[in-house]
């Protein structure tokens, strides 16, 4: 890809969605750490981690090219 082709639709989708994951993950940590609820938000913060990585790696491919 030359850099001004722009970005691809399908790399714009795959970061929206991802974001997306990382947004409820993270209200659903929130929520389960109010609510008391400290094994549950173990396991989504640990998926907001995992959904935020994988942001960055997307990111990374997009800028960068890197495959």
């Amino acid at each position: 890809m030359k850099p001004h082709d722009g970005i691809s639709r399908g790399w714009f989708a795959v970061a929206i969605v991802l974001t997306a994951f990382e947004l409820v993950f993270l209200y659903e940590a929130m929520l389960a750490d109010m609510t008391g609820y400290q094994k549950i938000f173990g396991a989504f913060l640990g998926l907001a981690i995992l959904s935020f990585g994988a942001l960055l790696y997307a990111a990374s491919i997009i800028f960068y090219g890197w495959s």
